[in-house]
C-alpha cells in the first residue's frame, strides 16, 4: 500500500516533468524551423537582387557584343556602368555564399575564358534563364519570348519600336 501511494505521488512529478520536456523540444524545434526559414527567406532576397543586377547587366552588355560584331568601340559610360555592376553583383555573391551557380556568375561576369563579348552575353542570358527559374518562372518566359521576337525584328531591319521598355529608339520620322 506504501509503495501504490508513493507511485501515485510520483505520478504528477512525472507528468509535470514530460510536460517540460515537450515543450522543450517543441519548442526547439519551432525555434529550428523558424531559424531555416529565415535563412531560405534571405537566400531567396539574395538570388532575386543578383538576378535583377545580372539583368541589368546584361542589358547593358548587349552593347559589347553589337560594338564587337560592328568593330566599334563600346562607350564609356556603357563600360563603367558594367563594370559597377560587376563588382556590386561580386560583393552581392560574397554575403550570399551558398547561393547556385555563384561560380558560373562569378566567371561570365569576370573571367578569362569568353573567346568573345557575344559568348559572354549569350552565357549571361543562360545564366539568368536559370536564375528566372527559380525566381519568377513565369516572367522569365515571358520576358525570353520577348526578347526573342524583338531580337528577330532586329535582324530583319525594324530598327523602331513603340514599346514603352523598349531600348530601340521610337520614331515616326519614316512612316
Amino acid at each position: 500500500m506504501k509503495e501504490l501511494l508513493e507511485t501515485i505521488q510520483a505520478l504528477p512529478v512525472l507528468g509535470f516533468l514530460s510536460g517540460v520536456g515537450v515543450s522543450l523540444t517543441g519548442a526547439f524545434l519551432a525555434n529550428m524551423f523558424a531559424r531555416k526559414r529565415e535563412q531560405d527567406k534571405a537566400r531567396d532576397e539574395h538570388r532575386f537582387s543578383v538576378y535583377m543586377k545580372l539583368m541589368e547587366i546584361h542589358s547593358f552588355y548587349f552593347w559589347y557584343a553589337t560594338a564587337e560584331v560592328h568593330k566599334e568601340r563600346v562607350p564609356p559610360d556603357i563600360q563603367s556602368k558594367c563594370q559597377k555592376l560587376s563588382w556590386e553583383i561580386a560583393d552581392m555573391l560574397r554575403a550570399a555564399d551558398d547561393l547556385e551557380h555563384l561560380d558560373e556568375i562569378l566567371d561570365v561576369l569576370m573571367g578569362p575564358d569568353y573567346p568573345s563579348a557575344v559568348a559572354r552575353y549569350e552565357q549571361m542570358g543562360v545564366l539568368l534563364g536559370k536564375l528566372g527559374k527559380r525566381v519568377n518562372p513565369r516572367y522569365q518566359k515571358k520576358i525570353g519570348h520577348i526578347g526573342t521576337r524583338n531580337v528577330m525584328n532586329l535582324g530583319v531591319g525594324h530598327k523602331n519600336s513603340t514599346a514603352p521598355g523598349s531600348t530601340l529608339q521610337v520614331s515616326f520620322e519614316d512612316q
